[in-house]
């Protein structure tokens, strides 16, 4: 009895489980249209990772897909090891309007900027980091600042400020 308990509990887990295989294609091996990623072998939407790399093999940039949305993208360091530049994470309704994006340290391999994005893509806040803590915060409203400011003095004091609209009015 026990074991029939266990056994159906397998394969009940297996019969609900979806498996997804994530296909590798080339950059070329795909086309875009409408904002979606189709195969060129047989036109289908894309699930799966792009990569775009050198003659040398060198990998550039990997983006992933599902259904056709592009996910994310990772672009690299020109180098020897795979150390990621900059990686953008899309907004899964919105095909390529930013949801957020990192920039990180060759050397540390630590994320030194943080950008955010809301569900048009506008620009909402930047933060900077050194050694993992935030050095730098700002709110804005697309290329204006517009909110609170978070900073550092030369002498390591926090300092806060507010805008509006790009124009400082407290601080």
């Amino acid at each position: 009895m026990k074991y029939k308990t266990i056994l159906l509990l397998i394969l009940t887990t297996i019969a609900t489980k979806t498996i997804v295989a994530q296909e590798v294609v080339a950059f070329n091996d795909h086309y875009i249209n409408q904002e979606l990623i189709y195969k060129n072998s047989d036109d289908s939407l894309f699930t799966g990772v792009s990569e775009k790399r050198r003659k040398n093999g060198h990998l550039v940039l990997k983006e992933t897909f599902n259904n056709g949305v592009i996910l994310e993208a990772k672009y690299y360091y020109n180098g020897k090891q795979k150390i990621v530049s900059d990686s953008i994470i899309y907004n899964s309704k919105k095909p390529y309007k930013f949801k957020e994006l990192y920039r990180f340290s060759i050397k540390t391999k630590n994320v030194i900027e943080k950008n955010s994005y809301d569900e048009t893509g506008k620009l909402i806040r930047i933060e900077n980091y050194e050694n993992n803590s935030l050095t730098y915060s700002c709110e804005y409203n697309g290329k204006k600042k517009h909110g609170k400011e978070f900073c550092y003095s030369k002498q390591g004091e926090p300092l806060q400020f507010v805008y509006i609209n790009g124009k400082k009015v407290k601080g």
